[in-house]
């Protein structure tokens, strides 16, 4: 990613109702398959600047955590949180034995135009322990690719179809896998054709989408968020802005 855009993921990531949603869903998909005092070691592979660990240490404090981003910003980030187990590399070649983790996260990172999509999932199933889990979100659906794409370096958007056959490939298999936050597809839609049209390049990739909402509107969008993933963890829905897979290693 461009270098502010650590700044302004640590500056909101707090409190930035999108984050909000999708950690309080990811601790409790964590909770649901590693209860209060069942052992699991977790990596969180492309952690950024800590957001999720952070969230994770207050909901899931029995699980041992660790960290892996190729920033060395975002892992000085992550060690001023108090996160020491936090390693700068790659997720296309971590640097694990195989078999050492539960639980492996990945939260937007495939996208990334320097990330090998197929090599790294080839390398969180041989990190993950027999019968341990990934978690994946990934940003859905190339035309709703904008000037927010840019800033972050991505490359690439995703399809069910396309995150099923990656984690088929190297012997994952999707246990839960919905496209979410359906109710903003159309207006998030409408609003990167609207920030392409007539703009040169240069002046849509210096920032992306990330910015400081009102704490009322901010608590609003939380409500709706939830209430919004909810709905597609149930209904399953043909769009969304996001593609979230819970995948296991048989």
């Amino acid at each position: 990613m461009l270098p502010h855009e650590y700044d302004t993921m640590r500056r909101l990531e707090g409190t930035y109702w999108w984050y909000q949603v999708l950690r309080t869903e990811v601790a409790s998909d964590l909770s649901c398959r590693f209860g209060a005092g069942k052992p699991c070691r977790l990596l969180d592979a492309g952690c950024g600047t800590g957001g999720m660990l952070n969230a994770l240490r207050e909901t899931c404090p029995d699980a041992e955590m660790t960290g892996l981003d190729v920033s060395t910003i975002a892992v000085e980030c992550c060690r001023e949180r108090g996160f020491a187990d936090v390693i700068n590399g790659s997720v296309d070649r971590m640097p694990f034995p195989d078999a050492t983790f539960d639980l492996v996260l990945s939260l937007d990172v495939l996208y990334h135009k320097d990330v090998a999509e197929e090599r790294s999932v080839s390398e969180m199933a041989r990190v993950m322990k027999p019968g341990g889990y990934v978690i994946l979100n990934l940003p859905a659906f190339d035309v709703l690719r904008g000037r927010h794409d840019v800033a972050v370096h991505s490359t690439r958007r995703y399809t069910i179809k396309r995150v099923r056959k990656l984690l088929e490939a190297v012997g994952l298999k999707a246990e839960t896998i919905f496209y979410w936050n359906a109710w903003l597809f159309v207006p998030v839609l409408v609003w990167r054709l609207l920030t392409r049209l007539g703009r040169p390049r240069e002046e849509i990739s210096t920032k992306g989408d990330l910015s400081q909402v009102p704490p009322g509107i901010n608590a609003l969008l939380t409500t709706l968020g939830r209430l919004d993933f909810a709905a597609c963890r149930k209904l399953h829905p043909p769009f969304g802005t996001s593609v979230y897979t819970v995948a296991r290693k048989f």
